[in-house]
This record gives structure tokens, C-alpha cells and sequence, in this order.
């Protein structure tokens, strides 16, 4: 059983909100877009090892929980995939980085070698994945659960080489998952926790979990502001006859002010008032303002002079209009 489903992380959104509203010339455009591609990458790997589970037959009762993420008061623990049985917890740290991969376990150094010859130092997987355990054993014993905790780093890519590894650390390519599973299951056969006692502590593991807080960017001054064409780059719509309308493209939306509302909540602010939204959106009009403001459904404190909206996370997606059906884009 699923217990919690692994989301797209909203820092994805964030930096696409990013890059597609700074110009390519801008010095940190590099940077952005990679780390907008190393995000990606790692997220789609979490993907591919998700979906080697479906060829896997494990026992009853087992529960995955996937991003977990524990915050406390002077640390935090991200986990990316957490399988509770009833005979042993298994952490995976999920890593999808290509090329030459050496683990030293005399400095704790972990660095990958490139085609080119080039070294980049990374953090070391075993050193994050021992941390987590540490945090699980304790968690545990705390609660009085006698179970074992096995770690395990899974590489997505078929390009990862490993030329030295982490000491006993358990390190495998994706691909090797199912075989991992039929090993530790063999090795580890009796039932330590009845049923309820099993699902009793996903069940606490799961209540732990929290939403990892999104760190907004220092905005560049190239920042391009305002309500932007999904098919033109760095075009800004106009607000006409009721409509978001192109002039390029002639791409027309009653509702394109929500994606804007969606990357302004990613990168400037979760609240916005009708003066912000106005300097943001280019709307010179307070009353037009005011509409759109109040037809978003947003939730909001203050008067009609200092009200302060509340942007909500799905606001694009529970109120945005397919393209199939109100948008319209002449060619």
C-alpha cells in the first residue's frame, strides 16, 4: 500500500517560472536552467525506480512512503523512499548522476568523474543515507518498535559506473531492485510486527511528514513581469475585452492571470495585494484589479483598501481553462 505518493517538487515550477522570464544573456541563466535540469532529472529517476515496484511481490502488510521529509527544530531528514514491512524498515537514496562514481571511505569524499576527464565533488549518498538510518533506528527504539533498518543507494543510470564503493553499503543500478528485494526477503523471512503493529507505525512514520518550505529567489532586475504567452517567448498578454489576448500569436484566455498568480506565489510571494497584483500583472485599472482578484475565489484578510489575497498551491490547476475549450490561438 501507498501511503504517501511521490509529487513533482515545486522547485521544478519554480525555476521554469525562472528561466522563462529572464533573458538568456543574464549570467545566472546557466546556472538556473542547470540546476532546473538536475532537479528534473533526479525526479524523473525517483519516477522510473517507483515503477519497478509494480514487478515486485512483496508480502503482505507492507506501506510505501515516498519525499518523506521530517522537519525539526535544527535539522531536517528527506528520505526518498521508505518501505515499512513486517520484517525490517529498507531507506532508498535515489541518485541519478552518470559517469565514473568513486566513494573514499577514509575522507567521506564522494566524486564523480567525467567524460572529459574533469572530477566533480558531490555529497556523499552513504554519509545522507547513514544519517537517515541513525534518525530511523532511534525513531523506533523511542516508540518500541524492534525492527531491522536496511539502507540501499539505487543509481537510475545505466551510464553510472562505480569504480569503488562504500564500504558494505548495499549500492545497486535500478535495474536491480527486484533482485535486492528476493535477496533481503530471503535473509530476513520471520515476522517481527503483527499487522496493525506494522501499519500502527507507517502510520506514525507518515504523521512526522511535513511540507518542505520553498526558499522564494532573489528576483534579478531583468525579471520580466506580467501575464506571459504560453506559445510566444517573453511576450506579455494584454488585458482586452475582458481577455488575455497576444498580439503576436493572437492567443486568447480569460484566465491566463492564474498561471501568472501560480509563478508570482513560486517566486515573489504567497499573498499579494491589488496594488502588487496590478504592478505585477500590468493592469492599470484598480477596479479591473478588483475583478479578477475577487472572481480567483483566493481567500483573504483586510479591507477593501488593504485586503491582502492568499494564493493557494493548485490555483492554476483548479481554476485554469483547458486550452482545448476557451483558449483560442489563430495561426
Amino acid at each position: 500500500m501507498i501511503l504517501k505518493n511521490r509529487k513533482e517538487p515545486p522547485d521544478i515550477f519554480q525555476l521554469q517560472s525562472l528561466v522563462k522570464r529572464i533573458p538568456v544573456t543574464h549570467s545566472q541563466f546557466p546556472h538556473w536552467t542547470e540546476q532546473l535540469r538536475r532537479i528534473t532529472a533526479g525526479f524523473h529517476g525517483e519516477q522510473r525506480v517507483d515503477s519497478l515496484w509494480h514487478e515486485i511481490e512483496l508480502p503482505s502488510p507492507y506501506f510505501f512512503i515516498h519525499d518523506l521529509f521530517i522537519q525539526q527544530p535544527n535539522s531536517s531528514f528527506q528520505m526518498d523512499t521508505v518501505l515499512v514491512t513486517s520484517r525490517f524498515i529498507l531507506i532508498l537514496e535515489i541518485k541519478s548522476i552518470s559517469g565514473l562514481l568513486n566513494f573514499d571511505p577514509q575522507t567521506r569524499q564522494f566524486s564523480r568523474t567525467n567524460k572529459d576527464g574533469s572530477i566533480d565533488g558531490m555529497r556523499n549518498p552513504d554519509d545522507q543515507l547513514r544519517r537517515h538510518e541513525k534518525w530511523m533506528k532511534r525513531f523506533l527504539a523511542d516508540r518500541q518498535f524492534e525492527l531491522p533498518v536496511l539502507g540501499a543507494i539505487v543509481f537510475t543510470y545505466p551510464s553510472s559506473v562505480i569504480q569503488s564503493k562504500a564500504g558494505k553499503r548495499i549500492i545497486i543500478q535500478s535495474s536491480g531492485l527486484p533482485y535486492l528485494m528476493e535477496q533481503l526477503l530471503s535473509n530476513h523471512p520471520y515476522e517481527l510486527l503483527s499487522d496493525s503493529a506494522t501499519s500502527t507505525l507507517s502510520q506514525n512514520l507518515l504523521n512526522l511528514h511535513s511540507a518542505k518550505e520553498l526558499v522564494l529567489p532573489t528576483l534579478p532586475d531583468a525579471v520580466l513581469t506580467g501575464v506571459l504567452c504560453p506559445h510566444c517567448v517573453a511576450q506579455r498578454l494584454a488585458y482586452v475585452r475582458k481577455s488575455w489576448r497576444c498580439n503576436v500569436c493572437s492567443y486568447k484566455n480569460a484566465k491566463s492571470h492564474l498561471d501568472a498568480l501560480a509563478e508570482y506565489r513560486h517566486l515573489v510571494s504567497r499573498t499579494i495585494t491589488n496594488r502588487e497584483f496590478r504592478h505585477f500583472m500590468h493592469l492599470p485599472s484598480i477596479t479591473t484589479a478588483s475583478k479578477l482578484l475577487k472572481s480567483s475565489k483566493m481567500r483573504s484578510t483586510g479591507s477593501y483598501k488593504d485586503r491582502v489575497y492568499f494564493i493557494p498551491e493548485q490555483i492554476a490547476l483548479l481554476e485554469s481553462i483547458s486550452p482545448g475549450t476557451d483558449s483560442i490561438r489563430k495561426t
